[in-house]
C-alpha cells in the first residue's frame, strides 16, 4: 500500500484538475495558481516514484 500512495496522489490530483476546468466559471488568478499546485503535486510524484524504482534496483 505504501508504495501505491504517489499513484493515487496522481490520479486525485489529475480528477482535480478536470474539476477545476469543469466547474469553473471565471478563469483568474485563483483558478491557475489550483492549476500549476496540482501540477507540481503530479511532478514530485512522479519523480518519487523513480526514486524509488532506481533505489529498487540498486538493492536487488
Amino acid at each position: 500500500m505504501k508504495k501505491n500512495i504517489p499513484l493515487i496522489v496522481i490520479i486525485a490530483s489529475s480528477i482535480l484538475i478536470i474539476g477545476n476546468f469543469i466547474t469553473s466559471e471565471k478563469i483568474d488568478g485563483g483558478f491557475w495558481l489550483r492549476i500549476i499546485s496540482s501540477a507540481l503535486i503530479i511532478l514530485s510524484m512522479i519523480l518519487t516514484i523513480r526514486e524509488r524504482k532506481k533505489q529498487n534496483k540498486k538493492n536487488n
